[in-house]
This record gives C-alpha cells, structure tokens and sequence, in this order.
C-alpha cells in the first residue's frame, strides 16, 4: 500500500510536477476502451444510434438501459432486485429529473460504488438535499469560478499543460490535455500537489467505483488511504487554512429552517471531496476531448471560434448536447405513476437515458448534427433540476479556457492524418478513443 502522501510542500515545481509527469498510471486511469472493457461494454462500438432507435420506438421502455441494448448488466452497481424501465424521451427525462420527490435520488444509496462516497448530495432528496447543497454552492457558481477557480488553478494548468507540448508536431490531446487538466484542478483545489494529485485520484477510483475489481483487503486499503489523506487536508486548513476547497468548504454553513446553523461534519467534508474529484476528473476529461474532436471535424466552426472567441461557449454547450459523455442517470420511482401513457409502479428503479434526450427532435431541429448556431434549448448534459451538476461551471470554465488557449498556440491545428480517425466510444461513461492532431 502506498504511503499517504501529503507533504504540505506549495512551492510552484512541486504543485505542478503532476502535469508533467509520465507516471504511467496516467495511461491506466484515462484510457477509455480499458474502462469500457471493465464494465463488459464493447469498446469498439458507439452506442448512439441505438439509443435513438430505442427513442424512436417508444419513450419509455422495461428495462435497464444496459439490458435493451443487449450489454451485461454490473449487477453490484444496481443494487437489490427491482423492476427496471428507462425513460428516452425529452420531455419524459425533463420529468424525470426534475421531480425528484415522485423519481427519487435516494436509489443512488443502492449502488455499492455510490455508497462508498459517502454522505453527498448525489443521493439526498428534498429539503435535506436543498440544505446541503446551498451551503457549498457559492463556492461553484460562476463568480467563484472566474475569480477563484480560473485565476488560482485553471488558467495556470492550461499555460503549463500548452507550454509542455509546444514543440511537438504532434500530440494526443486525449492525455496530454484533457486527462490532465480537470484532475489536477480539482485535485490541486482540494490542497494536494505534485504526483500527490495522481494518487489521490488513483487511489479514490480503487477504493470506490474500481473496488468491484479488487481482492476486498486492497479495496479496504485504498479507502483507508483516501480517508487518512483527507484528515491530514482537513486537519491541516482547521490549524491554518489555506486557499483551496477544503478550507472553503470547512467554512461552509448548513442553516436549519429555524435559522440556527452547524458547519460541516466530517462526513459531509469527505463526501464533497470525493464527489468533486470523481464529477470533475472524468467529465471534463471526455467531454473536452469530445468537443475538440468536433471543432476539427467541423472545421468552418473552429474557423468561427477563432475570429469570434465568445462562439467557444456554444461550441462547448452543443458539445455537452450532441455527445454527452454520462448518457445515463438513475432514480427510484416512489409512488404509483404514470409515463407517456406507460405505468410505473412505486419501487421501480428508473434509467433516464438523456443521451437520447438530447437527441429528441421534438425538442432539437437535426439532433444529429453537430451545429454550435442552433436554435438555443436546454440540453441535459449536466443533468436538469434539482440535482443539475454542482460543478458544471467548473467544468465549462475549464473547456473554455483550454480551447482558447489551443486557439491562441496551434490555430492551424488539425487531425493527424497519418493517425486513426479518432473514435467516439462507450456507454456509461463516453469518450473519444484519442485525439491526436497535428500542431502545425
């Protein structure tokens, strides 16, 4: 087992070793076809036109997503045996999300790599949800983001990131950008620096979501780990905060509706931790590798963004809608009801499938096409309603920044094509197999 790293070194070379590093731990934690394979989906295949057709055919459907679509289901992350449908629609997935008293977050507490988190916001409901959630939220919204988050982290990682590859002629984007930018800016945002950054991550995905893989003592181990290196965090900014999140949040309050308010426990600080790492390392990672992916095989929109720089933004928000990387959400169906004329009966586990949603052309004129100029709607990359992404600011700050960045160093910048055409793959968590350009 790894010694638990923190050191408490902030000097400029140790925070940023990470980003330059070769650790090959990068290659085994951001490589989509491996965590594809795992999780007995074909690595191969795009699964998007059969979630369309299954759109097509009906809005809801019995079954698990995985089952319609003839993929082995991961029984373990489900949890106990219920009646399964999944809700394709636009307008059945906005319902979905959006009555979360009716189809309940509470299912998440079902799932033994849900669980592992902790205490989050992910699965709570209602007005303990609502309580949670506010205390931390100021620290996400877009002021925070622009005047904390970019200037201490995001703008620094990209320069440094850029900087590292600007001789090359080539480069694969999918690693040397897109991996390594929302890691280290979440991961560095909780305090660790160095190749710290890296085994946090490595580490938290062992003792959570990766643990169905493991022997159960190394699963146990790597928990251990996690948990005793967010004590020494957590410990270290109650004696002398810093200016990083964990200290934020340590100066979050939760106000009761009588007005009296507690802080954070423990748990709770964990579980914002975790919770940030996992949302933010790995939707960032492949949705900006989704959405330069797009630019370069839409050229006349990259050509767009280069004159006009505002344009990034809706680059990124059709990206989030045409390819959205977590096609999947689940909830648990609390009372009788009924969906677009299907029963569902209370108990029933619910799959809100937004990856066909945003393709619904009752809602999106030409879903298929990737086209930044659209007429606006809301999409459901980031989910709808009360439980939207926390951190989807972050995360479209991040996009932005890095897009501009890769305008500003490389605007010729093209596919390679003495390099495979890169590949659009997965399931539950999509992405692109690589994204390999040539710089000049």
């Amino acid at each position: 087992m790894a010694t638990c790293p923190y050191s408490g070194n902030d000097s400029r070379s140790n925070a940023l070793a990470s980003l330059l590093s070769d650790n090959p731990r990068y290659a085994e934690m951001f490589d989509v076809d491996k965590v594809e394979a795992n999780s007995g989906v074909d690595p191969r295949r795009d699964y998007t036109e059969d979630m369309n057709r299954l759109r097509e055919a009906g809005a809801v459907h019995k079954g698990t997503l995985r089952e319609l679509l003839g993929v082995p289901e991961m029984v373990d992350m489900l949890g106990p045996p219920r009646e399964n449908m999944t809700f394709f629609s636009y307008r059945a997935c906005e319902i979905g999300f959006r009555e979360n008293q009716l189809y309940s977050s509470e299912g998440y507490n079902e799932s033994a790599g849900v669980r592992t988190i902790g205490t989050t916001i992910l699965s709570m409901v209602g007005k303990p949800h609502k309580r949670l959630r506010s205390a931390a939220q100021p620290l996400f919204k877009r002021p925070k983001v622009l005047d904390w988050w970019n200037k201490r982290w995001i703008e620094e990682t990209v320069d440094v990131l850029l900087d590292q590859i600007r001789d090359r002629e080539t480069t694969d984007l999918n690693t040397d950008l897109c991996a390594r930018l929302p890691m280290a800016t979440v991961t560095r945002a909780i305090g660790l620096e160095g190749e710290d950054v890296i085994e946090f991550r490595y580490q938290l995905n062992r003792a959570t979501f990766g643990a169905r893989n493991l022997p159960p003592e190394e699963a146990a181990e790597a928990r251990a780990w996690v948990d005793g290196t967010l004590r020494r965090l957590i410990a270290e900014n109650q004696r002398e905060p810093g200016d990083n999140l964990i200290a934020g949040l340590i100066g979050c309050e939760i106000t009761h509706e009588d007005g009296s308010k507690r802080p954070l426990t423990e748990d709770e600080l964990f579980g914002y931790c975790k919770l940030a790492i996992f949302a933010g390392g790995g939707t960032t990672w492949r949705q900006l590798g989704i959405t330069i992916d797009a630019l370069m095989t839409h050229r006349h929109f990259w050509e767009a963004c280069k004159q006009d720089r505002s344009l990034i933004d809706l680059a990124v928000e059709e990206g989030l809608r045409w390819r959205a990387t977590d096609p999947v959400f689940m909830r648990l169906c609390t009372e009788d009801t009924e969906m677009e004329g299907v029963k569902v009966p209370a108990g029933t586990r619910i799959h809100l499938c937004l990856g066909a949603a945003n393709h619904d052309p009752a809602v999106f004129d030409k879903p298929e096409e990737y086209d930044i100029f659209r007429r606006k709607e809301h999409h459901m990359g980031f989910g709808f309603g009360p439980h939207r992404c926390l951190g989807m600011d972050v995360a479209r700050q991040e996009m932005v920044v890095a897009i501009n960045g890769l305008l500003d160093r490389f605007p010729n910048m093209t596919l390679d094509p003495a390099r495979p055409k890169p590949e659009y793959r997965g399931l539950d968590h999509r992405g692109m197999s690589a994204v390999t350009v040539k710089l000049r």
